[in-house]
């Protein structure tokens, strides 16, 4: 029995060279299926891990008060100016009253030109406190960050975010070269890591940062902020933290009524899980998607096995009349067809690694190859190829010879 389905086997493999065209289209049908499935399955992957990476910068536990834009000037609707109500004695009391000693920082800033040499440009420039950094999880690329000393003296110094220090120095290292922002000229001491537009989608490689008090004083000439941070050592009391934030605001700005609030209390809980729901949507539409694709793709090999067993009639036939039986038919038709299906899937998985590589390279995404959902679409299209490759063969098995013999 044994020797009968191993001729059966060396018969079915020379079919297959016979037939180089059906044999490649069966191969690349599984392949393809396959290759997409992987493909866009780690494609949502890398999506996710970015959300997932931009929430670890963002920071979880940080509470953020930022002035609202006012609503209305001499009569016309929402103009976007921004409030200049919050201001230092509302940091001190929230400091000291609410949050206690936590890393914090305030914000101010503005969009002002830059010029290093001949280039120049104009993009924004933030005032910030030296926990803003370690908050926000950034690292340094080149050189040092600026320390509590340099707010307290407002030091004209200046940290460059990666796309900036790139279009104003082309390459070179700016670390303690000069560069005048509003015609005032600051020292850079370092080169702020790359890390892309985050969840808010705002460019920060595009900005330059700068001691708080030198943005207030030296360039901005102002005596408010634009925002508060305070990073919560639990995100469990973020809520309980915010509430209470908010009311202390809303005694010392008079809030009522009649006169709204003209401040923001956030925390980044509520974007954060908008954005993994998002993300968990784009996997779930993604898993379907790639069902999807390997049911067409076994539905491609179905045909073409199909038309194989509809021009090999004749030969059904003859094998039959000269004693084959119907499983030995069957097992020649479903060898074939599986074979081949199985050479695609392999040929499938190293196409998929490869397009998922290029393809997060071309959309600036995080390569992620996802084993296990690799290994599940590698496993559902071996069954489904099976399957769709069985069903022709079972057809070719039920043939009668007689009439096989007289097909023409």
């Amino acid at each position: 029995m044994a020797g009968t389905y191993g001729l059966l086997a060396r018969s079915s493999l020379r079919q297959i060279w016979r037939y180089p065209l059906r044999s490649f289209l069966v191969v690349a049908c599984a392949a393809l299926g396959v290759a997409a499935a992987i493909t866009s399955v780690n494609y949502a992957s890398g999506g996710r891990q970015q959300v997932l990476e931009q929430i670890r910068r963002l920071g979880t536990n940080i509470v953020i008060v930022s002035a609202k834009q006012s609503r209305a000037v001499a009569g016309r609707e929402r103009t976007g100016t921004i409030v200049t109500t919050l201001v230092d004695a509302d940091y001190r009391a929230l400091r000291e009253e609410v949050v206690g000693p936590v890393p914090s920082s305030a914000i101010v800033s503005a969009s002002l030109r830059l010029k290093a040499g001949y280039l120049s440009k104009v993009t924004t420039v933030v005032g910030v406190e030296p926990d803003y950094f370690p908050m926000k999880a950034w690292t340094l690329a080149d050189g040092l960050f600026f320390d509590t000393d340099a707010v307290r003296r407002s030091s004209r110094v200046a940290l460059l975010g990666h796309t900036v220090a790139r279009d104003l120095y082309e390459g070179e290292s700016p670390v303690g070269e000069r560069l005048f922002i509003n015609r005032v000229p600051f020292e850079v001491i370092g080169v702020l890591s790359e890390r892309g537009p985050g969840l808010d989608q705002a460019n920060e490689d595009a900005r330059v940062f700068v001691p708080l008090t030198a943005a207030t004083r030296r360039l901005l000439n102002v005596d408010y902020y634009n925002a508060l941070l305070f990073e919560l050592p639990d995100v469990g009391d973020m809520q309980a933290a915010a509430a209470d934030i908010a009311a202390l605001m809303r005694v010392r700005h008079r809030s009522s009524q009649f006169r709204p609030d003209d401040f923001q209390v956030q925390t980044q809980q509520e974007l954060i899980d908008t954005q993994l729901a998002s993300a968990d949507r784009l996997e779930f539409l993604v898993a379907w998607i790639s069902l999807s694709i390997l049911a067409v793709a076994g539905l491609g090999i179905l045909a073409i096995a199909w038309i194989a067993v509809r021009d090999r009639t004749t030969e059904i036939g003859t094998r039959r009349a000269l004693g084959a039986t119907a499983p030995h038919v069957f097992f020649q038709f479903a060898f074939e067809a599986g074979l081949l299906a199985g050479v695609g899937v392999l040929v499938g998985l190293l196409l998929g690694t490869f397009a998922s590589q290029s393809m997060a390279e071309r959309v600036d995404l995080p390569f992620v190859f996802d084993r296990d959902n690799a290994w599940l679409a590698v496993g559902v299209a071996l069954a489904l190829n099976l399957v769709f490759a069985s069903w022709p063969a079972l057809r070719a098995a039920r043939i009668d010879p007689i009439r096989a013999l007289k097909h023409e």
